[in-house]
């Protein structure tokens, strides 16, 4: 007697969470339907318009492509091929919302296709969210392909974050509460809020430094949002003055923006108790293209 939500439902509910546009969201809901041969795409013309039905073609077409190989080269002409083929931008979009639900839902299938399904998204869909600049699901992409590839590192990692989880939660509070209280004077209103580090990229930090779990310290994260640009650097300006910084650790994305767009200031400074505090300076727009990159279109 409960309902069941079909795939379909949950991927037009991912792009509609996004703020995607309606065809997108119908999109979405009938990729999956022409794929299988259950309706033809003049039907979803018919019903529901061109652009629609232009949507759902081009993700039929993309269906074929595989990846025949595991070289980094071979992915990369994958992501390529995937641009190429598409008129509309809409169409990766919807794609990667529909890898996503595949990758949540992975425990349903046998190991060795959980494994080869993980690294596919891996080398090329979590390499795409990060091009577009919907960095939350690229995070997400990394850490539920991590889970199948390497669920000992995973689980590890999963224990650390876990642990002294109340102290690092009173830390940063404290962070959070110092920083706004020194804006306030300058009169400036800031958003400080934590951030939770993502799985994979404190995997990708225990193998860059030759680390084990225990060795690392700055899983300790708050991210700043300001109301203007003038307001960042002066925000900046404030946690230098409060906390001492690390040396090569500062990296200006306001002024050099990445390549998908994504604006903002990153330091690291040594905190009380000797803990390293990660902090991230960003306006509200620079933090809607953040998370949604080229999505953030739509949520205008």
């Amino acid at each position: 007697g409960e309902a069941t939500v079909t795939h379909p439902e949950r991927v037009a509910a991912i792009l509609a969470a996004m703020g995607m546009d309606v065809d997108s969201v119908i999109g979405g809901l009938l990729h999956q339907a022409v794929e299988d041969g259950l309706i033809k795409c003049k039907m979803v013309e018919e019903r529901f318009g061109e652009r629609a039905a232009s949507l759902v073609e081009e993700l039929s077409k993309m269906s074929s492509l595989k990846a025949k190989n595991k070289t980094i080269q071979a992915a990369e002409t994958i992501r390529k091929m995937l641009f190429a083929m598409t008129r509309d931008i809409r169409v990766i979009i919807i794609k990667l919302a529909d890898k996503l639900d595949n990758m949540r839902t992975l425990k349903w299938l046998p190991e060795a296709d959980r494994k080869r399904i993980a690294a596919e998204c891996l080398d090329i869909f979590a390499p795409l969210a990060n091009r577009l600049g919907i960095s939350w699901m690229k995070d997400e992409f990394e850490d539920l392909a991590l889970k199948e590839i390497n669920r000992e590192a995973f689980d590890q990692i999963k224990l650390l974050v876990a642990a002294k989880k109340t102290e690092r939660e009173a830390f940063l509070q404290k962070a959070r509460a110092e920083l706004s209280k020194e804006a306030a004077k300058e009169g400036m209103h800031i958003d400080v809020m934590s951030r939770a580090k993502h799985f994979y990229s404190i995997y990708q930090k225990m193998r860059k430094r030759a680390k084990g779990s225990d060795e690392l310290y700055d899983l300790s994260g708050i991210r700043i949002l300001c109301n203007t640009e003038n307001d960042c650097y002066a925000v900046l300006g404030i946690a230098h003055n409060r906390w001492k910084p690390i040396e090569g650790r500062f990296k200006d994305y306001i002024a050099m923006p990445k390549s998908n767009g994504y604006r903002s200031l990153h330091t690291t400074v040594m905190a009380q108790d000797g803990n390293l505090l990660e902090i991230q300076i960003r306006t509200k727009e620079m933090h809607n293209v953040a998370e949604y990159g080229v999505a953030s279109h739509w949520l205008y």
